[in-house]
C-alpha cells in the first residue's frame, strides 16, 4: 500500500522466523468515523494482526486442497509469475500429475476426478496438502457406543462371556485367564477360560548339564591357560 507521492503506507517484512508490520498513518480513526466515506479499517487491522501471528489462511504462499463432490480441487496461491504442476498421490500409492491453470491473479487452480476412498497427498515440491476422499463417517464411526450386545450371540454359541475392565483400589482389575480342557462354561466371576486344544502336546522335559565336575573345571583351566599363553606371546 502507498500514500501520497508513492510513499509507503503499509510496510511488511519477515525477520528470521518472525514478522514485522509498520502502518505509516495515524488516520485510522478517520476511517472509523466515516470521513470521506471511511474505509475498511476493521478488516485491515484484524488481518494485519492475524498475519503477524502467521495465520495459514493469510499466507501469500499457500497450497489448499478440498473435495467438491467427486472432484479433487487444488488451489495454489503465490506471488510468482508461474508455478509447477502438482503431484497427487492416491491412498493406494499411485501418483499422477495435475496441471494448474491461472484462475485469478496470484491464484492457480486445478481439478481432477477421484474414484478411490482414503487420504490423498498433494505436493508441488515445496508445499504439501492432505485431503480425505469418501464418506466422512465410515462404518466404524457410525455407532461408537460401547456395548457387549454385538458379541452376545458368539458368547452364547461358545459358552464365553464379555467382561469390562474395571478400576479397583486405584489399579486396573483384569480378569484371570484359566486354561480348561473339558468344560461347559468358560467364564465366571473374575475369570475367563480358554479351551485347551490338542494342537501341541508336551510329553516331557529333559535337562543335561553342559559341564560336569572335574571335566568342566579342566575345560575352564584349559581355556584360561590358552588365553594366558596367547597373550604372553
Amino acid at each position: 500500500m502507498s500514500g501520497p507521492q508513492d510513499t509507503p503506507l503499509l510496510v511488511l517484512n519477515r525477520v528470521d522466523e518472525g514478522r514485522v508490520a509498520l502502518l505509516l498513518s495515524d488516520h485510522v480513526w478517520l476511517w472509523a468515523r466515516g470521513y470521506e466515506g471511511g474505509g475498511p479499517h476493521v478488516p485491515l487491522l484484524r488481518r494485519l494482526g492475524h498475519w503477524l501471528m502467521q495465520e495459514p489462511d493469510l499466507e501469500e504462499e499457500a497450497l489448499r486442497v478440498a473435495m467438491r463432490g467427486p472432484e479433487l480441487i487444488v488451489e495454489r496461491q503465490t506471488l510468482a509469475e508461474s508455478i509447477r504442476d502438482v503431484t497427487v498421490t492416491s491412498p493406494t500409492g499411485e501418483t499422477s500429475t495435475l496441471t494448474m491453470t491461472e484462475a485469478d491473479p496470484g491464484l492457480w487452480r486445478g481439478a481432477m476426478p477421484v474414484t478411490e476412498t482414503g487420504l490423498f497427498s498433494i505436493t508441488d515440491g515445496s508445499m504439501t496438502g492432505l485431503v480425505h476422499a469418501g464418506p466422512q463417517n465410515p462404518k466404524e464411526y457410525t455407532d461408537v457406543l460401547s456395548t457387549g450386545d454385538n458379541l452376545a450371540p458368539l458368547n452364547k454359541a461358545t459358552s464365553g462371556s464379555t467382561k469390562r475392565l474395571q478400576i479397583a483400589d486405584s489399579s486396573l482389575a483384569i480378569p484371570r485367564t484359566v486354561a480348561l480342557q473339558n468344560a461347559t462354561n468358560f467364564s465366571g466371576n473374575g475369570w475367563i477360560g480358554f479351551k485347551a486344544s490338542n494342537a501341541t502336546v508336551l510329553n516331557g522335559v529333559d535337562r543335561y548339564p553342559l559341564f560336569l565336575g572335574l571335566l568342566g573345571l579342566a575345560l575352564l583351566l584349559g581355556a584360561i591357560t590358552a588365553t594366558w599363553y596367547r597373550e604372553g606371546r
